[in-house]
Formats: structure tokens, C-alpha cells, sequence
């Protein structure tokens, strides 16, 4: 599974809060077009509907959220494969978070894994940018506001 330790210059509160938002989504693991949120009573997110574009077409599906902070899971299962990111949280230095981060993705079906293989190399060899994209949205101070 492709993971990375990523260091955030929020405090873990603020960043839980941003992974609440479809904002710091968008783009992470190929998810565009991030609408229709569900939030449980506590606000914490628990889904969202997507489109994932490929080179066969778009796909429009959905992504499942499960967390309890300081954890969140986001899981999406498309045409056979499965993609997940997972997402820890600690407390860093002052008004720092850490955060490891893994996505990864695995075959639902024995037709799939070939696109499964051939995707979790795909973010294997993206998890710098990915990461990347993850830290620059949590420390963005104009996420939400």
C-alpha cells in the first residue's frame, strides 16, 4: 500500500475539520467533480458522489467516509476495483499535524485485477504528488472559509 508521513502547519483540530470539506477532495486518487455530500449528526463527512474520467469514458459513482477523528477512511468501489485512503492523525509540534497517509487499490472481482494492478501502480508511483496535493489543501487558508 502506497503511504506516506505527511506534516501539516495546522493544528489537528483545523485539519480535521478541512477533511470535512469536498474541497480538500478534489483530485485526490483521480476523484473530480466531488458534489452531494452526506454528513452524520456530528458533521463529520460520510460520503460524496464523484466522476472519475478514464480513457474508456467518465464514471460517476460514489465514495463511502468513515472516520472517528483522528481516523478517516474514503472508499470508493467502481467497475471491480476498490480505492482507499486512509488518513491518521497526531498531534506534531506546536500547531503542526502529522498525518499518515496511505491509498491503495484492489481488485473487487477476478476480471478487475489487471485495472487494479495496473492502478495501484498508477499511485504508487503518484504518492508524492498525491500527498502533495493533500498537505497544500489542509494548509490552504482559504479552504472553507
Amino acid at each position: 500500500m502506497p503511504q506516506r508521513t505527511l506534516r501539516i502547519d495546522h493544528p489537528i483540530d483545523a485539519v480535521w475539520e478541512r477533511l470535512q470539506l469536498l474541497e480538500t477532495w478534489e483530485g485526490i486518487g483521480g476523484m473530480d467533480e466531488l458534489h452531494d455530500p452526506t454528513h452524520g449528526p456530528d458533521g463529520a463527512l460520510r460520503g460524496f458522489r464523484y466522476a472519475l474520467h478514464t480513457p474508456l469514458g467518465t464514471i460517476h459513482d460514489s465514495a463511502d467516509v468513515t472516520s472517528q477523528n483522528p481516523v478517516m477512511h474514503v472508499r470508493t468501489a467502481s467497475k471491480g476495483v476498490a480505492v482507499t485512503i486512509d488518513l491518521e492523525l497526531s498531534a506534531g509540534a506546536v500547531g503542526q499535524t502529522i498525518a499518515d497517509f496511505r491509498i491503495d487499490a484492489h481488485a473487487t472481482s477476478f476480471l478487475a485485477s489487471p485495472l487494479a494492478a495496473t492502478l495501484r501502480h498508477t499511485l504508487e508511483s503518484g504518492i508524492v504528488r498525491e500527498s502533495d496535493r493533500m498537505v497544500e489543501r489542509l494548509e490552504a487558508t482559504d479552504v472553507g472559509e
